[in-house]
């Protein structure tokens, strides 16, 4: 029996394109408490939680590898701490017990919550207040302390991809509906983001590594947010327009329209939007002789136009990072207009 790959996950965003990237060449275990709706061989529908069942996977599979992906985010913010503790905690004792090659955890940047001068190292000391980046650092920690062989845990900032539509359709259709665009400030912190087949490739070159080790992976180059818009706005050739507002006026008026939940994000999305969180990616580049060199601002205007094409499709789209989002925000805009 060939050794294989557990990925959990493997019906989230990441997780479908990560597995159709690797099925061809690699032997696959797939497990997600959702439905197995993409029809994949050799896949496990359970709840992480669920101990029992987990360890009846090892024991029937050969597993040498874990790729972690599954968590809870900010839409389950009541339980996302302990689920994604939790179910991690199960993980890791498994990959123990079977004595697993390697662990690669995808965890993220939102473990930093400040405003930051300089790009963030690997070696930067949290400072989340958000309830999903205090636990993907506490799942960190729990690694790091672990007797697992070799583990490689990954701090992923905003993953985008073509058909990844939910929050970013709002900024998207803003934009397609010529709507004016407000930024908090002077719209000049940067914002990092990775394209989901670089991070796909980035696991992909991690399966090899024989070391336990933290990476920071993103772009090389970010933009400040307003580069960003005004780089989609020219050439989609939108008639928007930026305007700048005072910090605490945007930050209340932001605060009212998610608390009313006229606009599809949280708090803890409203600082991505005025303060600089950007991970310095020098090492995983070395490390891993990466040379994709995509920037911020040609990840988004590719996505934008994506979302233009396919927005019949789009619309039909009910759940997941696909769907059309919450367009509640768009009516006042229409009378802003």
């Amino acid at each position: 029996m060939k050794s294989k790959i557990l990925i959990t996950g493997s019906q989230g965003f990441i997780g479908k394109i990560l597995v159709n990237k690797l099925k061809k060449s690699e032997k696959l275990v797939l497990i997600d408490k959702k439905k197995n709706l993409s029809n994949q061989k050799n896949f496990y529908q359970i709840n992480l939680f669920n101990l029992d069942e987990l360890e009846k996977i090892f024991k029937k599979n050969k597993i040498n590898t874990i790729i972690h992906l599954a968590s809870e985010i900010f839409d389950d913010d009541k339980n996302v701490y302990n689920y994604n503790v939790t179910t991690s905690k199960n993980l890791i004792l498994m990959g123990q017990k079977y004595k697993i090659k390697n662990f690669i955890f995808t965890s993220t940047f939102s473990i930093f919550e400040k405003n930051y001068i300089k790009p963030i190292l690997e070696n930067e000391s949290p400072s989340a207040k958000n309830l999903y980046g205090k636990s993907k650092y506490k799942v960190e920690k729990i690694i790091r302390r672990s007797n697992l062989k070799n583990y490689t845990i990954l701090r992923v900032p905003i993953v985008v991809g073509k058909s990844r539509s939910h929050r970013m359709g709002i900024l998207f259709e803003m934009i397609r509906n010529n709507f004016p665009l407000f930024l908090i400030g002077n719209g000049n912190n940067r914002i990092q983001f990775i394209q989901v087949d670089d991070l796909c490739l980035i696991i992909k070159k991690c399966l090899s590594l024989k070391k336990k080790d933290i990476f920071n992976v993103g772009t090389k180059k970010s933009f400040t947010f307003k580069e960003n818009l005004l780089h989609i706005i020219k050439n989609s050739k939108s008639k928007s327009k930026i305007f700048n507002i005072n910090y605490y006026l945007g930050s209340f008026a932001l605060n009212l329209l998610i608390f009313l939940k006229l606009i599809d994000i949280n708090y803890y999305h409203k600082a991505l939007l005025t303060k600089n969180i950007v991970l310095n990616t020098k090492k995983v580049f070395k490390t891993l002789k990466l040379n994709f060199d995509s920037s911020s601002k040609d990840i988004l205007l590719e996505n934008y136009n994506y979302y233009v094409k396919n927005l019949e499709r789009i619309s039909k789209i009910k759940s997941g990072s696909d769907k059309k989002p919450n367009l509640k925000i768009l009516n006042i805009f229409r009378l802003i207009s």
